[in-house]
């Protein structure tokens, strides 16, 4: 492949990681560069051979010299793989690129996000806050009323000078207002770069399986998948980079397919502070508790019944695991010093929103009742059962956090605190959408709304019970919440969960890092189609595959 020489410095660039140095620390910062090098070198060189020298890198000119008249619609090895982890830090990846790439001559900066409006504003405000001294930035909302006028007045002034960066959801609307604007300010004569984040998940043909029985002429594509390639149709000179953290459905597309990568932009590697699959999964692993299986089930079963006095039973697994997050965030709360840290606890067990409210009463008044025994308003016993309760918890804590306070000044503290501790369910039924975090402890019940995408702030102990009967790699992948960057609440971070599923996330994991080495034997041309699987897990969903490629 030709290597064309890119620059690494810049004010755009520099600014950023001076930025995220305040952020996330200085080898944090450096590390995020050295990745953004390495993703925007190979966008240059894909660039390069595919549509002549000049148009970007050092010493280019920002212009497309010759647009691309190739027979395929979409110019063939285009498209790239960022392979990130689960909750690693994508994003900043994503933003040092971007920032990078402006310095090498792209122009045009397409963001395409999941059709979730909070959390495509969350990405489009991370994007324009973090990058000064670069391109100007605008999201979906601003087009939406008049994709004409906005080229005129807002894109075409700016798209050859400082560049344009356009954020817009998967949502197929938008995307058409997008095309709108790309065609009426001839974006197609700069070149270009497209980020899908998640593009395993709304962006593929899910007709392909149909399509494939049937012929495409009489079934068309997916509306989404439709218009993503139109877009890049009409940006001919680009590069569509795919973002994600599970891109079985991605690899596992046929060769010339437009959404098959064709080479890995970066394997990033995650910091040293980084909690994922190797602290959870590794045998015998302090920072996982095994829960009676049966114990979800009897959750579940819970709904419709008749509780007289709202007597609601709650099971060992979920007893300690509470037990576990009410003492870790009262030791957390008293060694900080901060008034307005929040901490979470995580439970997620079923997708169905009666058993959320079936959650929300047991946790609920679990609180209540245990709150009311530790501070003596109730009976001795209830008060006796309560702290051997938090003892057995204070015990589990102790496997890994080395300086905890005596149990009895915790439980002083949390006397304070527990009243505050009350369960909040994360669904469509709940119209504020998002997490919305209280300083001290906040309990989160939920499903999907609380999967792929979602980061939550100050996660310490996770509860979770999901248990689909045929399981797919990517979207079990993609419930790891428990994975980030959280070191300060490591030593009191659990995942509860029972041993079946244990396996389950344990065999992903080990898929995972095994193709991650298959790639990694040459990032520059992924012929890689095998996914590594056990039990009775699928690779991903079959519609967006060839049937005779789902492997399993």
């Amino acid at each position: 492949m030709t290597n064309t020489s890119i620059t690494t410095n810049g004010s755009c660039i520099d600014k950023l990681i001076k930025r995220l140095e305040k952020q996330i620390g200085q080898e944090e910062s450096n590390k995020l560069k050295e990745t953004a090098i390495e993703i925007v070198q190979n966008c240059v060189n894909v660039y390069s051979e595919t549509f002549g020298n000049g148009d970007v890198g050092k010493d280019s000119t920002g212009l497309v010299n010759q647009h691309y008249k190739g027979n395929d619609p979409i110019p063939n090895g285009t498209t790239g793989l960022i392979y990130g982890r689960v909750q690693s830090g994508k994003t900043n990846t994503t933003i040092a690129t971007l920032a990078l790439s402006y310095e090498n001559n792209f122009r045009c900066f397409i963001v395409l996000t999941s059709d979730n409006t909070w959390l495509g504003k969350q990405t489009a405000n991370r994007f324009n806050n973090q990058v000064q001294g670069g391109p100007v930035f605008f999201d979906w909302e601003a087009w939406k009323k008049d994709p004409i006028d906005f080229a005129k007045t807002k894109v075409i002034p700016y798209v050859k000078d400082t560049g344009v960066v356009l954020v817009s959801t998967k949502n197929h609307h938008h995307l058409d207002n997008l095309l709108a604007v790309l065609k009426a300010a001839k974006v197609k004569n700069v070149p270009t770069l497209i980020f899908d984040d998640e593009a395993d998940n709304a962006s593929l043909n899910t007709n392909e399986s149909k399509q494939a029985k049937q012929g495409k002429g009489t079934i068309h594509d997916s509306t989404i998948f439709d218009k993503i390639g139109k877009i890049r149709q009409e940006v001919a000179n680009h590069i569509y980079i795919q973002i994600t953290a599970t891109p079985q459905s991605l690899l596992l597309q046929s060769l010339p397919h437009p959404c098959k990568p064709q080479f890995c932009a970066a394997l990033p590697s995650p910091g040293s502070s980084y909690m994922g699959g190797e602290l959870f999964f590794a045998e015998n692993s302090n920072y996982c508790c095994i829960v009676d299986a049966e114990e979800i089930n009897e959750l579940k079963k819970q709904k419709g019944s008749i509780n007289p006095g709202n007597q609601w039973i709650i099971p060992e697994g979920l007893r300690l695991a509470l037990c576990c997050f009410f003492l870790g965030a009262t030791y957390k709360i008293l060694s900080s010093g901060e008034e307005d840290v929040k901490y979470c606890f995580l439970v997620h067990i079923c997708y169905k929103q009666d058993i959320h409210n079936i959650l929300e009463k047991v946790i609920g008044q679990f609180v209540i009742n245990l709150d009311k025994a530790i501070r003596g308003k109730s009976s001795a016993t209830a008060n006796k059962q309560a702290y051997q309760w938090l003892e057995a918890a204070y015990n589990e804590l102790k496997k890994t956090a080395n300086c905890l306070p005596p149990l009895t000044e915790l439980i002083e503290e949390l006397k304070i605190q527990l009243r505050h501790a009350i369960p909040k369910i994360i669904n469509a039924n709940n119209p504020e959408k998002e997490p919305n975090y209280n300083p001290g402890m906040n309990i989160l019940i939920g499903g999907n709304r609380l999967g792929r995408g979602v980061t939550i702030e100050g996660l310490m102990v996770t509860y979770y019970g999901r248990d689909a009967k045929q399981k797919m790699m990517d979207t079990v992948h993609q419930h790891a919440r428990m994975y980030g960057y959280r070191p300060k609440l490591k030593d009191v971070t659990r995942l509860f969960l029972p041993d079946h599923i244990l396996d389950t996330f344990r065999s992903i994991h080990e898929s995972d890092e095994a193709m991650r080495q298959a790639i990694g034997d040459d990032i520059h041309n992924i012929k890689l189609q095998p996914v590594w699987i056990g039990g009775n897990l699928k690779p991903t969903r079959s519609n967006v595959l060839v049937h005779h490629r789902l492997m399993y």
